[in-house]
């Protein structure tokens, strides 16, 4: 896979779509899971007041994509960038988010082991509908950077397969892993995504 060195300067973005228990089918009455409070929620977790992306603006400045893996993502957001230069906009004036399917825990093995329990509620197998990570909170951090660093997207939506413990990994683990590398800043927005569920607050690291 090439790197696009141009695309290394972009900002790193993590926006998350809330959504009934979950994004996995089988996850609404799973122990643990509960639905969120009014509509289904998309947020981008790292924008802030100047900066925040809108799924409603126009002219666009961000697009949504979906792959089966990093190198049709990559092709992907390519394909854009060079659509947005031959209308004549800037292709840096668009951040391109690729789905990410996202089921973490403490361990690796409890997020697979309740991704089974889900997956064996259905009465078919369930394929991925983007990308696809199971496992840590920190190993979901390494990932998300890699997909920037190495020009597959600026960032990415996480899709929770199970909530409300997705949400809490991502904003206890998750976040402050890129935080504390300066590779993102937690927006006020993380707050009201906790509240959607009625959690506390968390005190997150700021980058120094």
């Amino acid at each position: 896979m090439s790197r696009d060195n141009a695309f290394v300067s972009r900002p790193l973005r993590v926006a998350v779509e809330l959504t009934g228990s979950g994004h996995h089918p089988a996850a609404e009455g799973a122990p643990g899971t509960r639905p969120i409070n009014g509509a289904d929620y998309w947020v981008d977790l790292t924008a802030d007041s100047t900066d925040q992306l809108d799924l409603t603006s126009f002219p666009p400045n961000v697009v949504r994509i979906r792959a089966s893996d990093l190198r049709e993502a990559q092709q992907e957001r390519a394909r854009i960038r060079a659509e947005l230069v031959a209308d004549g906009r800037d292709p840096d004036s668009v951040t391109v988010l690729v789905d990410l399917e996202v089921l973490i825990a403490g361990e690796a093995r409890a997020a697979r082991k309740e991704l089974a329990l889900l997956d064996s509620a259905l009465d078919a197998p369930r394929a991925p509908v983007s990308l696809q990570y199971i496992g840590t909170p920190v190993g979901l951090a390494g990932l998300i950077a890699d997909i920037q660093a190495a020009g597959v997207a600026d960032g990415v939506t996480v899709l929770p397969l199970s909530l409300p413990r997705v949400l809490e990994q991502l904003v206890d683990g998750t976040l402050p892993w890129l935080e504390e590398r300066g590779l993102v800043t937690a927006a006020a927005a993380v707050d009201e995504a906790l509240r959607r569920f009625d959690l506390p607050l968390r005190e997150r690291v700021l980058a120094s």
